[in-house]
């Protein structure tokens, strides 16, 4: 026996003997498939025994199985009789390909005439969220794994996960096979749970262009992860920020974070793809020549990625008086490799994580597409199969919004709950934990009782949550709040007081959440409340949901923070989207109140930008008219009910309706039929579904029906 057996058999007796004195009580499922089980058997038992060792019954489910469908019942069941929560897919795992239900998503928004590959989500809410509803279209017929389902008309529209789901699928590393890795990784995070400890240090960072750049947006993120976090500028515990403006290249500072020895918790802004973390923009200088030298390369590469070089070089040349000598060596060699090595070193490239050792044992991609599992290659899975201490990571499989809430209840880490249960509660259609979900630091909390089985219980337990509302832990308050809120057990009032009146500021923005989540009639004073919080993040949401709402309640609300000197820059970017939803006069109406009496420099210049507020207000108000201009092609009119999808614009809602009911268009209709189901926080919604219901009972074309029906559904959930 070798080396690694001899520690693999020393670790099943030492778990064996401790786990004789834990209650199971709770289960985990390991799904794999056959293949991989026999090539990684060691390994998966060895991993099981892990998990068992925590007192939890795991069943392995290797074979049995040849369709999603069969996995999901098979889950169920377990859910129903064995108490389970969660699983985890070792290997090759069918992917659930979803369609019809990019309002389940944060951002994505594609036509689904495209390649089905771009225009499906790949999601294991499908495996997850049991109440969730699929009809299934068809297996992709190379990539063999894909199984294409839609999302069904007559099921529920939003994600209210059942158990935690995570991946353990390797991307393509030089040398080794993924039975190789699978095995390596699973054989790590056993031997890992042997030594759990304390979190001790926290790492975020952001990148360039995330939230607009908006300092305030992380000065205020330090201060709320200071609430979760208590141990926070205490002792040797600690929490260090990087920005993309520290260096030209931070990628490098970044990576050796990354890697520093006792880094438990990563929190990465930044854009992204599939094979890259997008770290920095161009260069911030004060140097002169630094300035030309951008220039130039800027120009050679508009040259170089031209189909008529000879022509972009001439419009360059012509147009932007460029002189010659600046672009005369663009396709030279050693210029081009040396472009080529400068642009390489802004980002973060799969080529970058050769020999990357991470250290952080949880990593938040708070990005698009670097969780892109479904691929043969994706950057978060580098984390997870490198040779380092990396356990999990939670990272998007497509595109995702910006501003949302990545840190909700991440402090539930630092109170002994595991990966998998915290982000159970979390989850979108595109998010999803790669490694180990079951992996979990020790509480630092002194408490008498066990939050991860709390959180992990099926029951409801309001007792217990109403108890630890009142509790001095913020984020145990904002745990009971979201708890209780999701049993109809805090109304409106008492969500909108807590709001108002909470010290801490994760509790306040908790309490909005849950107010934006039910979407009642209330949402509008939940908005108004928080668009004079002191909080950033608050401000920021509350503006961003505005914009979808568009009560008259805070309208001039709207206007007087647009033209606020010390309105944040990311908060300034949502208050600019939401305030011009509202009817030209309306909003002009309230621009002029805002401004008036107001002098000076600052205020001069905004009152010069009236005349580009209202062109932008009449272009609106001309788009919605012409809809009912039969001398207008269908393509423009395509347009304008696909920005309904972002805008959800309420302004001539009575010209919306009128076309849906007279228009001859059947695609146009459909296309519109869809976009009011995106009206959820609407302050128009019950007026939409009543508008839809009625049209729904008299529609004949069963596909406008079933749409009008996914709408209903979507805005009544």
């Amino acid at each position: 026996m070798n080396r690694l057996g001899f520690l693999i058999l020393a670790l099943i007796l030492h778990m064996s003997s401790v786990a004789a004195f834990a209650s199971e009580k709770r289960a985990v499922a390991i799904v794999t498939d056959e293949k991989t089980y026999s090539s990684c058997k060691a390994s998966v038992e060895l991993y099981a025994e892990s998990i068992k060792n925590e007192g939890i019954n795991v069943f392995i489910i290797n074979k049995g199985w040849n369709t999603p469908d069969d996995i999901k019942q098979k889950l169920v069941e377990l859910y129903k009789n064995s108490n389970l929560e969660g699983a985890v897919f070792v290997g090759d795992v069918p992917v659930p390909m979803i369609r019809d239900a990019q309002h389940l998503t944060t951002a994505f928004k594609m036509d689904q005439r495209r390649d089905w590959r771009e225009s499906s989500v790949p999601s294991d809410r499908f495996y997850d969220d049991f109440d969730l509803k699929f009809n299934f279209i068809k297996r992709d017929s190379t990539k063999t794994l894909y199984y294409y389902y839609s999302l069904a008309a007559e099921g529920p529209q939003s994600i209210q996960c059942d158990i935690y789901t995570a991946r353990i699928k390797p991307p393509v590393v030089e040398g080794k096979s993924k039975y190789e890795l699978i095995s390596e990784f699973l054989t790590k995070a056993a031997i890992q749970k042997s030594s759990k400890h304390q979190i001790n240090k926290i790492s975020y960072f952001a990148g360039h262009g995330y939230n607009s750049d908006c300092m305030v947006a992380r000065i205020d993120e330090k201060l709320a992860l200071s609430e979760q976090f208590s141990f926070i500028n205490k002792g040797s515990k600690r929490i260090n920020y990087l920005d993309h403006k520290f260096e030209d290249n931070i990628k490098y500072r970044l990576l050796a974070e990354i890697q520093s020895e006792g880094l438990d918790l990563a929190i990465l802004h930044h854009h992204g793809s599939e094979d890259l973390q997008l770290m920095n923009g161009s260069p911030l200088t004060s140097d002169t020549q630094r300035w030309l030298e951008m220039a130039k390369k800027f120009f050679r590469g508009k040259i170089r990625g031209a189909k008529d070089t000879t022509a972009a070089k001439k419009y360059y040349v012509d147009n932007y008086k460029v002189p010659e000598s600046w672009v005369a060596n663009a396709f030279d060699k050693n210029v081009i490799l040396k472009d080529s090595l400068e642009d390489a070193a802004i980002d973060i490239h799969i080529s970058d994580l050769n020999g990357f050792k991470p250290q952080a044992k949880v990593v938040i991609f708070d990005a698009c597409f670097n969780g892109s599992f479904h691929l043969d290659n994706y950057i978060s899975g580098h984390y997870i199969f490198a040779d380092g201490n990396t356990m999990v990571v939670k990272a998007n499989s497509v595109n995702t919004l910006q501003d949302t809430w990545t840190n909700q209840l991440i402090g539930l880490l630092d109170r002994g709950v595991s990966v998998g249960n915290w982000a159970k509660g979390q989850m979108t259609l595109e998010s999803h934990l790669i490694g180990d979900p079951t992996y979990r630091f020790l509480s630092q909390l002194s408490i008498n009782f066990d939050l991860n089985e709390k959180v992990a219980d099926h029951n409801q337990n309001t007792k217990f949550w109403q108890k630890h509302l009142q509790s001095t832990d913020p984020e145990l308050r904002a745990l009971a709040i979201k708890r209780l809120a999701n049993q109809k057990v805090l109304t409106d009032d008492q969500l909108l007081n807590i709001q108002s009146n909470d010290k801490s500021c994760i509790v306040r923005l908790m309490a909005f959440t849950q107010m934006r989540e039910r979407a009642s009639e209330n949402l509008d004073k939940a908005i108004k409340i928080g668009l004079n919080d002191d909080y950033e993040l608050i401000r920021r949401l509350s503006a961003y949901i505005a914009g979808m709402n568009y009560s008259p309640i805070y309208l001039q609300d709207l206007y007087n923070m647009r033209i606020e000197p010390g309105v944040s820059e990311r908060v300034d970017f949502q208050i600019k989207s939401a305030s011009e939803g509202y009817k030209k006069d309306e909003a002009l109406a309230a621009f002029d109140n805002a401004i008036k009496g107001k002098s000076g420099r600052w205020y001069e210049d905004i009152k010069a930008k009236r005349k580009n507020l209202e062109y932008t207000l009449s272009r609106t108000e001309s788009d919605m008219n012409s809809l009912l201009d039969e001398k207008v092609s269908s393509k423009e009119k395509k347009f304008t009910l696909l920005s309904l999808r972002n805008s959800n614009n309420i302004a001539y809602l009575d010209i919306l309706f009128k076309f849906m009911k007279e228009s001859k268009d059947k695609a146009l209709k459909l296309q519109l039929a869809e976009a009011f189901g995106w009206y959820k926080f609407s302050y128009k919604k019950a007026d939409i579904v009543k508008f839809c219901t009625s049209l729904a009972a008299e529609e004949r074309d069963v596909e406008i029906k079933n749409e009008l029906l996914r709408t209903i559904n979507r805005l009544n959930n």
